[in-house]
């Protein structure tokens, strides 16, 4: 496995991290990890693109200088003209093992608003349904990734932003009974699903993308620049632009990330009370 990191050997022990014990094999995936989030920070340094830790990354490196001990992945976020700087630059840049998917490989809860960088020599089996491993006909990876969130302003309008959120909705559900079709998890289900593929792939197979791109190219606009808040249509949290205005670096690990100056503010959002630890027992799938 392709590591370029250079990661100290003593990292691999296993260790107690605030009471909770980190194992040999989940220190073996926070290498892999760590190694992404310096290849992903390496393209964005060389062309000035912004970013910033997310979720429990971001979480990890204000509490903890690193990982949470109980979490296994790793977030990252940035804006949306930060966002389409870094797609049309990763084919060139990203060589293998490294590789930017985007959200049409990617549908979670029929949500195509985000993307996954990945370590394609690495092998992780996601929390999904198992029928949908039998089905990569779309050469879709199945290693270790760090998640890639999407920030964007935002309609005031509660109506408008239900119109932008269908089109996602849209796109997830025609993609998955197109491209990324496998059976239903369900066996009552599965006539039905495997009825609107047939009728999908005839006459409309590529019906998600009209969706998608209709969102993605609203969301690339000046439409909603000024409005009062940002957010990633994978989640439905809503942040103040100001938080994102500057960025400062913290460390994690032996890393040092950048974190959006108003990360008080986004924790307290996100998570509440986020100096409280809250152990949780979520993991991402399988690691092989």
């Amino acid at each position: 496995m392709n590591i370029k990191l250079d990661i100290p050997e003593n990292f691999y022990y296993g260790e107690e991290r605030c009471g909770y014990y980190v194992s040999p094999e989940m220190k073996r995936v926070w290498a892999v990890e760590l190694d992404l989030l310096a290849e992903f920070a390496r393209v964005c340094e060389k062309y000035n693109i912004k970013w910033y830790a997310d979720a429990g990354t971001l979480l990890g490196a204000v509490r903890h200088k690193g990982f949470i001990p109980w979490d296994d992945d790793v977030d990252v976020i940035m804006l949306r003209d930060e966002y389409e700087r870094l797609c049309e630059i990763a084919p060139k840049e990203f060589k293998h093992p490294y590789r930017l998917i985007s959200p049409f490989y990617y549908c979670c809860n029929d949500n195509m608003a985000i993307s996954k960088f990945f370590n394609e020599e690495t092998t992780l089996l996601s929390n999904i349904d198992p029928n949908y491993l039998k089905y990569t006909a779309n050469n879709i990876p199945s290693g270790i990734f760090i998640d890639v969130f999407v920030l964007d302003n935002v309609p005031d309008n509660k109506q408008e932003i239900r119109y932008l959120e269908s089109l996602l909705q849209k796109a997830g559900h025609l993609y998955g009974w197109s491209d990324g079709y496998y059976p239903a998890s369900k066996k009552q289900r599965r006539p039905i699903k495997a009825f609107l593929h047939v009728i999908t792939k005839i006459f409309c197979p590529h019906l998600y993308k009209y969706y998608f791109n209709k969102f993605s190219d609203t969301m690339k606009s000046d439409k909603y620049i000024g409005n009062k808040y940002i957010r990633s249509f994978f989640a439905y949290t809503k942040f103040e632009p100001s938080s994102y205005e500057r960025t400062i670096y913290l460390p994690f690990e032996m890393l040092s990330i950048p974190v959006p100056s108003g990360y008080e503010d986004v924790l307290t959002i996100l998570y509440g009370d986020w100096h409280k630890y809250v152990i949780s027992s979520y993991k991402h799938g399988l690691f092989i």
